[in-house]
């Protein structure tokens, strides 16, 4: 039996081929009755729209692309799934690359994308290395969102919230409860940009607060549990241990909790440990987990909004938006020990 054309299923729906195309591409737009009516006769004959003609008869690939440097993070792949959300429901198809904090394979996952023409690009982060090659699209054409981090002063698309200030604002939190031996483990700010600048942030907070910053207290580590784990063992390590310890992730700052556990360390009593992201489970780690809320599903949702505007309208004027973050203040930050002593 010869397959229905998108003729056919115009026809035995009573509609025009431009609602059939609708219906496809893009459901919002139709009616509920028209729309169910579509796809009903396309369920009944297993129709099934032929995109890669589609895209050839264009020119142009209907397929968008996302960037993300890893999916462990609950935080990231929530933003990852509200982009998805939204494009996916405006009829486009989303290609997701996990680059795993690798330089070569973004590049190569870059170039897969350039060459199959995708329609644009949402980059929940990037390697600092391959910075040129994704300007170099921008210059190019191709629709990109940025997101995670605000890129003021230029004419990119982002969303995101100042990385600076966050870290600015967790690191005060830390000096006003008395500390001075204060440590940073950050998650690949070598890297990440928007690390980079929370790294820049902590170190700002004790440059303005007059708080000595130590070479030792910083480690970068991917953003697992056991590398918190790790990174706290080795400060623990050290001569003088911090006192309190900011973790630029969440997963880091559990992990570290545990090491301070498996050392015979009481969380807040005996070194305070802080973190970034605000995952749900940091409501429920032992003690619960003081920490930046990001609006992870906020982003996510403005940047697929973003993005169909670029691929329908054109990229225009720049679509620039910076979010808030909250500090949520818990159970595993405290006063530093001696200065309770001193109280008491």
């Amino acid at each position: 039996m010869a397959k229905l054309t998108i003729e056919d299923v115009a026809k035995l729906a009573g509609v025009s081929t431009a609602t059939v195309s609708r219906a496809i591409h893009f459901p919002g737009m139709l009616r509920k009755h028209t729309l169910e009516r579509v796809l009903k006769v396309m369920s009944e004959h297993d129709y099934i729209y032929n995109a890669t003609a589609g895209d050839l008869s264009r020119r142009k690939s209907s397929v968008l692309g996302a960037f993300i440097p890893t999916t462990e993070s609950a935080k990231l792949s929530a933003t990852l799934i509200a982009v998805q959300d939204v494009v996916n429901s405006s009829g486009y198809p989303l290609i997701i690359n996990n680059t795993l904090f690798d330089p070569d394979r973004e590049r190569m996952q870059l170039r897969q994308c350039r060459e199959r023409s995708l329609s644009g690009l949402v980059f929940i982060g990037y390697m600092a290395q391959n910075e040129p090659v994704i300007l170099e699209m921008v210059r190019d054409g191709v629709p990109c969102v940025f997101l995670w981090d605000t890129m003021p002063g230029t004419e990119f698309h982002y969303v995101g919230f100042n990385n600076y200030e966050a870290s600015y604002k967790v690191t005060r939190h830390l000096i006003d409860l008395g500390h001075r031996r204060i440590a940073f483990v950050g998650a690949m700010y070598s890297l990440v940009h928007r690390v980079r600048k929370r790294l820049e942030g902590y170190l700002g907070a004790l440059r303005d607060y007059g708080v000595n910053s130590a070479p030792e207290y910083i480690c970068e580590y991917q953003p697992t549990l056991d590398n918190g784990r790790v990174a706290m063992r080795r400060l623990l390590a050290l001569d003088e241990p911090p006192s309190a310890v900011f973790c630029a992730s969440d997963m880091l700052a559990i992990g570290a909790m545990t090491a301070c556990r498996q050392a015979g360390l009481r969380v807040p009593l005996d070194i305070s440990v802080a973190g970034f992201d605000d995952i749900e489970f940091a409501a429920y780690a032992n003690p619960a987990l003081t920490t930046l809320n990001v609006p992870s599903q906020e982003m996510g949702r403005l940047a697929g909004q973003t993005l169909i505007e670029l691929v329908k309208n054109g990229t225009g004027r720049p679509h620039q938006h910076c979010l808030e973050t909250t500090l949520v203040v818990r159970e595993s930050c405290s006063p530093p020990a001696r200065r309770r002593a001193g109280r008491d």
